[in-house]
């Protein structure tokens, strides 16, 4: 199957599914994982919102806001993809039929979502959402037209550092944006999140190649769990599913899956001390020595230590 059949199976898969998950797909298209990786990679730099979800029930879907846009395909371009597909249908794989069957049901969906309305395709305020597509304008353009640009980056320690960059991939992951290219300063490849772009310009120099080049890191998955006092447990419907969660007769144990390459301290520190790591070691170690700086910023002269 080429490229351009897989990539408008796998978009086919994912309206009609939730969630899936990157070996699922694989194993339906018949490739590797670092294949649907990649090929999600380009869905997202299309301009589809593309999310990826973490726990034991996680994978990748689409925005349930951009699912049910009835203009993500008007019946016009879903008759010309069909069409081009029965033009083709002599060379094309048996599985590419239930393709056509697929988008002709699409073609024909009567469904109305008058009554719904979405504020934010993000967990961003709107003001934000605003500065940032500003900035994917700018991103967009430079990739189309191959060239460089710079910025002024504010990394998560606060380090403010000018960067040349040769954008690669456009990526919506965990509720905001981020770019991925060959930045010259560090000589290799680095993901930026767009909300810490704080200035972006346009250059004249053409963009490096970055043909080969990997920039997603394969999910490495860790089992956490954590346990938060019972008034926290409207929050923790907003982060985790109903099987992973567990209510007890004083606390509210949390049992997920997460991937170990993603920062879990921020998530946490919201929090504060309503909520106790109980594995693994690495977090609950990274998580108390933060809790230990902010109490002593607090209040130099008290000694007390959280942990346990």
């Amino acid at each position: 199957m080429i490229k351009i059949e897989r990539l408008l199976s796998i978009l086919v898969i994912l309206l009609n599914k939730e969630i899936v998950s990157a070996e699922e797909l694989a194993n339906k298209l018949e490739v590797s994982k670092r294949t649907i990786y990649r090929d999600v990679e380009s869905l997202a730099i299309s301009g589809l919102p593309v999310v990826t979800i973490h726990g034991r029930n996680g994978g990748i879907g689409l925005m349930p806001s951009y699912k049910m846009d009835r203009y993500l395909f008007s019946d016009k371009e879903k008759q010309t993809i069909i069409e081009a597909l029965k033009l083709q249908h002599s060379i094309l794989q048996e599985e590419n039929q239930i393709l056509i069957e697929k988008l002709e049901k699409l073609k024909g969906a009567e469904e109305s979502y008058n009554n719904f309305s979405f504020y934010s395709p993000t967990i961003h305020r709107r003001e934000i959402e605003m500065e940032t597509n500003e900035k994917l304008k700018t991103l967009r353009q430079a990739m189309f037209q191959q060239k460089k640009v710079k910025l002024k980056y504010v990394s998560l320690n606060g380090e403010i550092t000018n960067r040349v960059i040769s954008p690669c991939n456009i990526n919506l992951a965990d509720g905001s944006w981020y770019i991925a290219g060959y930045c010259d300063k560090r000589e290799d490849n680095r993901i930026f999140k767009l909300t810490r772009i704080r200035e972006i310009s346009l250059l004249d120099e053409t963009c490096l190649t970055t043909e080969g080049k990997e920039f997603n890191q394969i999910p490495s998955y860790v089992q956490v769990v954590l346990v938060f006092q019972r008034n926290q447990l409207g929050k923790l419907y907003d982060f985790f599913l109903e099987e992973e969660i567990e209510i007890l007769p004083h606390n509210i144990k949390v049992n997920f899956q997460y991937d170990s390459n993603k920062n879990l301290l921020p998530f946490l520190l919201m929090f504060g001390n309503s909520v106790d790591v109980l594995q693994p070691d690495s977090i609950k170690k990274e998580y108390y020595n933060e809790l230990n700086k902010i109490h002593n910023k607090i209040n130099d002269d008290n000694q007390l230590s959280y942990i346990p």
